[in-house]
């Protein structure tokens, strides 16, 4: 007896119009096998590119489109009769998503331009100057790869969702005036670390042309290098990282040695610290006094620990390596603690607004009890200077206080036409009764 055997072979293909990189349509070519001596029904089911809309879908060559929603994607599924040995092949026609128009490139780079005019003599001009030069050339990679993966779908969707996520971080950078107006801190304000490289000519005999490619850490950007010894900074977006490169010639059985400065980026600002620490104590004396104490307690106990862990690690002196490893962990308590703060402010302004939901009520149940113009005024006056300091707040409270007496008025007017209504219909079903 045959085993069963089906093989479901999916390949992708792109369909090119054109010399320069214009995409049309990617086909998804899927092959169905019976492997069998028999006659066979062969289920199709296969997920789609997660990239795909319904209406990126142009051909399923008789297969059904499903939602998987589990997946997140479209798929296509169906079923086959297959001979005995007999193959079939599906093709499915989708529309091109996986390109990054020019047209979205040029206003990235209309966006860079604009923003880097804006701190043109300012004191951040030349840290905005690096960041521009990073930028842009970030972008004309992207592109190079775009074009360099052209012809191979496969290839081009895994790249694409790469450079999808670095070009969106671009254009945040491009249009964000704290990117632009922020620099890293002076040589004279943070340690600077010499990184040192080595490069080698194993060869006794001949002379050799070497290229170097350093990665840096994952925090380092051009603008934190304050000596780059003759290298130049690119970009990796696959990485994440920046990497230093060069390309030297080395004369047999030469070694050459390089000093690299950057500055000291792995360490959270004192100023920062203290500002949550501020923030907290001053929330937190609004706040013990009212039912969230307990709240507050447990969010102030934390953020005095995750605070006082920072501090007594920055303390200490160690080598960079355990220098860095410590800042991506005290990253983990900063950003905790920040979350705490803002979840003291959270509870403060729940506590106001109750406090001003109560007053506004008393305001206007007093309201309600008052005759005339005057006593509102009075009792606002007499009773609730604290709403009167500002003379914006006056002009509100009178302003309310005619708006609930117009109100009032109107429901007076509208019961009082009610009421001639139903009056004027007793009447006149009394005369029809009476014949008159």
């Amino acid at each position: 007896m045959n085993r069963q055997r089906t093989i479901l072979a999916v390949t992708l293909s792109l369909l090119l119009t054109g010399v320069s990189p214009v995409w049309a349509d990617v086909i998804i070519n899927i092959l169905a096998v019976n492997g069998t001596d028999a006659t066979k029904d062969r289920n199709i089911s296969e997920l789609l590119p997660r990239e795909i809309r319904q209406e990126d879908i142009l051909d399923t060559d008789g297969l059904e489109t499903v939602y998987d929603v589990e997946m997140g994607s479209y798929r296509v599924v169906g079923s086959v009769n297959l001979d005995p040995k007999e193959s079939r092949t599906f093709r499915i026609r989708l529309r091109d998503v996986w390109s990054i128009d020019l047209a979205d490139i040029e206003q990235i780079r209309g966006q860079i331009d604009n923003s880097f005019s804006q701190v043109e003599g300012t004191e951040y001009y030349d840290t905005a100057k690096i960041k521009k030069d990073s930028l842009e050339k970030r972008l004309d990679y992207i592109l190079s790869e775009q074009t360099r993966n052209a012809d191979n779908a496969g290839q081009r969707i895994g790249r694409y969702r790469t450079y999808e996520k670095e070009l969106n971080e671009i254009r945040n950078n491009a249009v964000s005036i704290k990117y632009w107006r922020s620099k890293p801190p002076g040589t004279d304000e943070a340690n600077t670390f010499r990184l040192l490289l080595t490069a080698e000519n194993p060869s006794l005999t001949k002379a050799v042309t070497k290229e170097q490619k350093h990665y840096l850490p994952k925090e380092v950007k051009p603008e934190h290098i304050v000596e780059s010894a003759g290298f130049e900074i690119r970009y990796d977006p696959l990485r994440g990282q920046s990497f230093l490169w060069r390309e030297d010639t080395l004369e047999a059985g030469e070694t050459r040695r390089y000093e690299v400065g950057i500055i000291d980026i792995w360490k959270i600002r004192q100023q920062q610290l203290d500002n949550l620490k501020d923030r907290s104590a001053e929330t937190y004396r609004y706040l013990e006094n009212t039912q969230y104490k307990d709240n507050a307690d447990f969010l102030m106990a934390s953020i005095k620990r995750n605070v006082s862990t920072i501090e007594n690690s920055q303390s200490l002196e160690k080598n960079i390596d355990n220098h860095i490893m410590d800042f991506r962990a005290n990253m983990g308590y900063f950003q905790q603690a920040e979350k705490d703060v803002a979840a003291l402010e959270d509870l403060l302004e729940v506590v106001r607004e109750k406090l001003v939901r109560s007053r506004m009520e008393n305001v206007l149940e007093r309201i309600q009890s008052l005759k005339s113009v005057n006593d509102v005024s009075d009792y606002l006056t007499d009773s609730y200077s604290w709403l009167l300091n500002d003379g914006r707040m006056i002009l509100g409270v009178v302003i309310f206080a005619v708006v609930l007496l117009l109100i009032a008025f109107f429901v007076s007017l509208g019961k009082s036409r009610d009421v001639k209504i139903e009056d004027t219909e007793e009447y006149l079903a009394e005369k029809e009764e009476a014949g008159v």
